[in-house]
């Protein structure tokens, strides 16, 4: 039934793409009868198709961006095909996106930690529509007043800007169909849920209050428990109830509750294959560190860390705290006091400071063993011995 579901909607969008495609041949190129267009021209206008599409995107998630400081939210990062804006310590950088799955644009904004969460998200989710529809009625808007260009690069330039403003009115459609693909909701869907109130709504509510409060500083072991155990209680099958067990499982790690810790992350990980590739990567590296600072499991870890593919969305604080993890557990104190350091430099500039509480005490921890005198490193299932240093990791 999903499989058929799937194929309807890529055959809807398939007929929309080809409708408004037909729509442009036949009536978009206002160029007289008698200008045949030569092969320059027409090869320019191939290149230029890419930045168009990259244009109409950009501006679609600008959109998100956009509604999002309007309700106060705060901006994080933004990908458009291969780029990629981030704000790290209040500047915005730009970098290379290497992650296919992001490619189609995304925008992440973080709410504030009180509020009408349910109204706020809603602005946020219509403000990429309302982006397309505006920018695909200011680029076919400009192209039907414009007279026709008399040069050829006039012609090509006329026609790319037709092409990224059909292209804006394509997403406005398409992003407004209410659909769940490659572990997202599309802008309909989510508007739908949240108008609803449904448990996908619900699950959204869940997660952004506890995102937000968590972005804000509170510790995880202070985090509302009430909105996660119900966001966990609801069907797995849920795009994103993974984190509902995450921020669960950073909560039980703050309270020194390794046992239910443990239970938790195991729980977020059945999942973590139906999150978007992109967005794996946190997983397995959290797992690694887990392995490795408190069941002192090496190849267990290092089989965590090998799964995660390299994405822009893990900040550095996350890979030089994972490898300060494994060089502790296998008695290197040099490396280990090297990534310890190097983590609690860009811990900082991470989205989320509530866990950042958390991460530091255990990276000043794991400098100071590494600056003590050596220790015997644990073995898999070893427990540390009395006054061993590693005897902090143990939360009872």
């Amino acid at each position: 039934m999903k499989n058929l579901r799937k194929l309807l909607f890529l055959v809807l969008y398939a007929a929309l793409g080809a409708a408004l495609g037909t729509l442009g041949a036949k009536y978009g190129l206002r160029l007289p009868h008698h200008a045949a267009w030569g092969r320059g021209q027409a090869a320019g206008l191939l290149a230029l198709l890419p930045v168009a599409w990259l244009l109409a995107v950009l501006l679609h998630e600008l959109g998100h961006v956009l509604a999002g400081q309007w309700q106060g939210f705060r901006f994080c990062w933004l990908a458009v095909g291969p780029l990629l804006w981030k704000r790290e310590a209040g500047r915005l950088r730009l970098a290379w996106n290497t992650n296919l799955n992001l490619a189609g644009g995304m925008a992440l904004c973080l709410p504030p930690p009180a509020g009408d969460l349910r109204r706020r998200f809603m602005a946020f989710a219509a403000g990429g529509p309302l982006g397309s529809a505006a920018w695909a009625a200011t680029a076919l808007g400009t192209y039907a007043l414009l007279p026709i260009p008399a040069s050829a690069v006039g012609q090509v330039l006329a026609a790319s800007l037709a092409a990224s403003g059909s292209i804006s009115a394509l997403l406005t459609l398409l992003t407004l169909i209410p659909v769940h693909v490659g572990g997202f909701y599309s802008d309909g869907s989510r508007l739908l849920h949240l108008w609803r109130g449904d448990a996908a709504g619900q699950l959204d509510l869940a997660l952004l209050t506890v995102m937000a409060h968590s972005t804000a500083g509170t510790r995880p072991r202070h985090l509302p428990q009430g909105p996660l155990a119900a966001a966990a209680a609801l069907p797995p099958e849920l795009p994103m109830q993974a984190y509902a067990h995450y921020y669960r499982y950073l909560g039980a790690l703050d309270a020194q509750q390794i046992a239910q810790a443990g239970q938790h992350l195991a729980a977020y990980r059945t999942q973590l294959l139906r999150q978007p590739v992109g967005l794996q990567a946190s997983g397995w590296l959290e797992s690694a560190f887990f392995a490795a600072a408190y069941e002192y499991d090496l190849p267990t870890a290092r089989a965590f860390r090998a799964r995660a593919q390299p994405s822009v969305l893990v900040t550095a604080d996350v890979l030089a705290r994972v490898e300060a993890a494994l060089a502790r557990l296998a008695g290197e104190p040099a490396p280990a006091l090297a990534f310890a350091q190097a983590a609690l430099r860009a811990l900082p500039r991470s989205v989320d400071q509530g866990s950042a509480h958390l991460y530091a005490e255990w990276l000043a921890d794991t400098v100071r063993w590494a600056a003590g005198p050596a220790e015997p490193p644990l073995r898999a299932g070893g427990s540390p011995g009395a006054g061993q240093p590693l005897a902090g990791f143990l939360h009872q």
